[in-house]
């Protein structure tokens, strides 16, 4: 069971690291368009690499991650502002694309059932990175605090993502894209602001990049570690391992472009398995002699229930 978690675990911290590679090589393309994605991706491997292997602790890569976390609340104001001030932009959008809002319409869908597995594993995603808590919390310097920042920090999540999900659909409707804010590079009046706010959402990716790696590496480093004998044989390791992840993340960027697909195929995955499944059948291991029929019976049917979102939402997905 540990080792069944920990793979999952670590195989949604290298997914999301994939995920931010291919989020900043669409942002810079909006931005550069004369230079490929497959270029830009490249390009932000090498330039997130630099950071993960001079700062050492989570500590100090917080320091970078509380840029990002101001970034995002930027993005996120910005996406909101802009529903407000520019509200419903699908028939221009429309126009576009060569669609008539006629008869290609309507654009906005009060039920689409055949979007349903993306969606599961988009908002799954959303509360994705379980395996950095560890870290997060080994790091602060008042760690009895921790369970209210998570509280806290969940809350506002949930606000955020709200809020960009309904003003996204309230703007574009079913024709906006992977990424919100590239449907508003594209599309929104005022030009120099939406410049200003993809820089904002590749600041936001590559501090997460960086931030997302640390539990990943170390946790391999953790595995070659009794095997050194000197502490810099430890940190050649180190910087080794970050490349070859880096490297690694890069080449399933490449091979999967889609930000869209890979988010709701962690989501569904990883985040599914670590935040529905395994805390209820952990329940039910560790405490069934305890636990009465109707609690047993609630941890059973939230299992079942993860497995059948888990596995037909991936099988649809693909």
């Amino acid at each position: 069971g540990t080792i069944i978690l920990s793979s999952a675990l670590y195989f949604e911290l290298f997914s999301c690291i994939c995920i931010f590679i291919v989020a900043m090589a669409d942002h810079l393309f909006t931005l550069f368009p004369s230079i490929s994605t497959g270029t830009w991706m490249i390009a932000v491997t090498v330039a997130s690499a630099i950071p993960m292997i001079l700062l050492k602790t989570a500590k100090l890569l917080s320091y970078l991650s509380m840029v990002g976390t101001f970034a995002t609340a930027a993005v996120v104001l910005s996406v909101f502002f802009a529903a407000v001030t520019e509200g419903d932009k699908t028939e221009e959008v429309a126009e576009k694309m060569g669609l008539d809002p006629e008869t290609d319409g309507p654009f906005h869908s009060a039920w689409k059932p055949q979007g349903l597995p993306l969606a599961f594993g988009l908002v799954a995603y959303c509360f994705s990175g379980h395996a950095i808590v560890p870290s997060i919390y080994s790091s602060m310097e008042t760690p009895w605090e921790f369970e209210r920042v998570c509280d806290i920090t969940y809350v506002i999540v949930t606000f955020a993502c709200l809020l960009v999900g309904l003003s996204g659909y309230w703007l574009f409707g079913d024709l906006v894209l992977d990424q919100v804010t590239i449907s508003l590079e594209q599309n929104s009046s005022a030009e120099t602001a939406m410049t200003v706010l993809t820089y904002l959402m590749v600041l936001t990716a590559y501090s997460k990049t960086t931030l997302t790696m640390f539990p990943l590496a170390l946790g391999f480093e953790e595995i070659l570690a009794p095997h050194l004998s000197t502490d810099t044989a430890v940190e050649y390791a180190s910087v080794a391992i970050k490349v070859v992840l880096m490297v690694l993340a890069l080449g399933v960027s490449l091979f999967i472009p889609s930000f869209s697909f890979l988010c709701a195929l962690v989501g569904m995955i990883c985040t599914v398995a670590v935040s529905v499944i395994f805390p209820a059948a952990a329940h039910i291991k560790l405490f069934h002699s305890r636990l009465g029929y109707f609690d047993i019976a609630l941890d059973v049917a939230i299992v079942i229930f993860g497995l059948a979102v888990g596995i037909v939402g991936t099988i649809l997905g693909l």
